[in-house]
Order: structure tokens, then sequence, then C-alpha cells
């Protein structure tokens, strides 16, 4: 472990070195933490970046500074965001985004990947038709008829008395913007937005934007549900009234970037200080890591042709 340490501090430290351009920053995605895992992050994060908000994102991507900036973001809306992760930040002082999934908070239904953990967790395998990449790439209400069928059949419900499946409330979600953190859109229910029609797509863009800025009173930026995007969905997204768009592109975030084309490094609850370190230092070169978003796609710098249509 020492070792694995010395390799990710290692691998950290020479990347002004090696990279070609002045670096910006990094936007990092994270979805659940404890409040330990939250103050581990945090404190490998701020050994080499700034955290910044929100509302200085634009300003640190087109002006960079010596120091990277660090954005830290939290993709769902799930309750133990806003009744753990977000008091240990605040206490930290460290800002974030929270993108949620406007109907999870409405109506309460737990989103489809946890019905399928559920099942897998109880069952301690995989049954064939829950293959995790396989249900990515199903139409959503296929998606959903395959999992109610083995809800029903294996007797299985995910456990909504737990904050890391149950949606926070709106008021808690208004509670957090008046608390300094922002609120952005993360579709209506979680739909991969590649796998519906254009239209099913734009309706799923514009009703979450909506459904924030109802809420919340505003809505400025909004993330690709499991990293799936197109450029004509991101730039539908900005028509709709935000400023930005986020993917899971696991790369340093630079002026290069469209603003409907904006990057992020995914963590996980369990990573620690090497695997973070080690992975930051594989995402400013650009080219070692794979889009999580399960299509296989490695990502190099915006070219203008090099990113789906």
């Amino acid at each position: 472990m020492k070792l694995l340490n010395l390799v990710g501090w290692s691998s950290m430290a020479i990347i002004p070195k090696t990279r070609q351009t002045k670096p910006a920053g990094v936007i990092i995605n994270e979805h659940t933490l404890t409040a330990s895992q939250t103050r581990l992050h945090v404190e490998t994060l701020s050994r080499w970046f700034d955290f910044i908000h929100y509302d200085e994102l634009l300003d640190r991507i087109s002006r960079p500074r010596s120091r990277p900036f660090c954005l830290l973001t939290f993709d769902d809306g799930k309750r133990s965001n806003a009744t753990i992760t977000a008091p240990e930040l605040e206490r930290l002082g460290v800002p974030a985004v929270f993108y949620v999934t406007t109907r999870f908070l409405t109506d309460g239904f737990p989103l489809w990947f946890d019905r399928a953990d559920a099942i897998r967790r109880a069952l301690g395998y995989a049954p064939p038709e829950l293959d995790g990449e396989a249900l990515k790439k199903l139409p959503f209400t296929l998606l959903n008829e395959r999992l109610d069928r083995a809800c029903a059949e294996y007797r299985v419900t995910p456990d909504l008395e737990c904050d890391d499946i149950r949606p926070m409330s709106w008021e808690e979600a208004r509670g957090m913007a008046r608390r300094g953190f922002t609120l952005g859109a993360h579709g209506v229910k979680h739909t991969v937005l590649t796998c519906e029609t254009e239209a099913d797509a734009f309706f799923e863009i514009r009703q979450s934007v909506e459904d924030v800025k109802k809420e919340i009173g505003e809505c400025l930026t909004f993330a690709f549900p499991n990293g799936n995007y197109t450029r004509r969905l991101a730039q539908h997204a900005l028509e709709c009234g935000v400023e930005t768009v986020m993917t899971t592109e696991p790369m340093w975030v630079d002026s290069s970037f469209p603003l409907w084309r904006l990057p992020r490094v995914q963590f996980m609850d369990w990573h620690g200080r090497a695997r973070i370190e080690l992975k930051l230092a594989a995402a400013a070169t650009g080219r070692l890591l794979a889009n999580p978003d399960g299509t296989g796609r490695r990502y190099r710098k915006y070219k203008g042709a090099d990113c789906p249509q």
C-alpha cells in the first residue's frame, strides 16, 4: 500500500511537467459517500487542486491559474447527499454541484439500477437478463419491463429505508441550494438518452431542466445520465437554458472543450488516495482511460469531429 501511495503521488507530481497545455482543472463525478469517505476524497484532492464553486467554473476554464481547480459533482439525488455528504462538505468549506433525477425526487420510485442491484445482492449473482451493460442498451420501457418481471419472479424490492437508495426531497434540495450548493438536472428518470427516440430524449432533457427551475429557482447545468450523449442532445440541453453540459469522459478540462461537452473524472465510494491520484494522472493524458458510459470509446481532446453526433 505504501508503494501504491508513492506511485500515485509521483504520478500526480509530474503532471505539470508532462502536459502540453497549462492545466485548468478537473470536474469530479461522485455518487454517494459516507462522511469519512467524503473527508478522504476532499483531503486527497486538496493536495493538488483548489476547490471552486460552480459559479467560478467558466472563468477558471478560460483563465487557468498556476494551481488547477477541482469542481466536485454528485449525481442522482440520493438522500444521503443531503443528510451526510452535503453537511460534511459544508463543514469542510467545500462547494459542490448535485445533479438530481427529477421524477425520482417527486415520486420516490427507485432508480432502475438500484432495482437491478437489489436482485443481484439478494441472489448473490447477476441473472443473465440483468447484465448491467446489456440493460443500459435497452430502451427505457423495455428495461423497466424486464426489471418488473425480475422483481416479481425473485420477490425482491430495493430498500427505500436506505438513504443511499431513496431520494432526497425537493425541500431538502432547496435547503442545499440555500446553503450555497448548486443543483443541476440529471434527466427525469435516469434514462440512457441515447437509447431513446430523439423526441423522447429531448423531452427528458427539457422536462428535467424545467423541474429544477420550478423547484429550485434556476438550473444552470445538466449532466447526462450514465454519461451517454450525442452532440445534438447536448446542444439541445443548451437550448433549454443551461450554460454547461457534463459527460463522463475521463479527462481534465481546459479551454479546448466546448461548454456542451465538459468531461468529468468518475470516482466511487471505495476509491482510496492512491487510486484517486493514479486515476487523475491517467486522466491528465486524455488517452488512457475508457469512458465509463459503457460504449468502450476512448476520447481525446475536442477537435470537432471526434465526438458522437
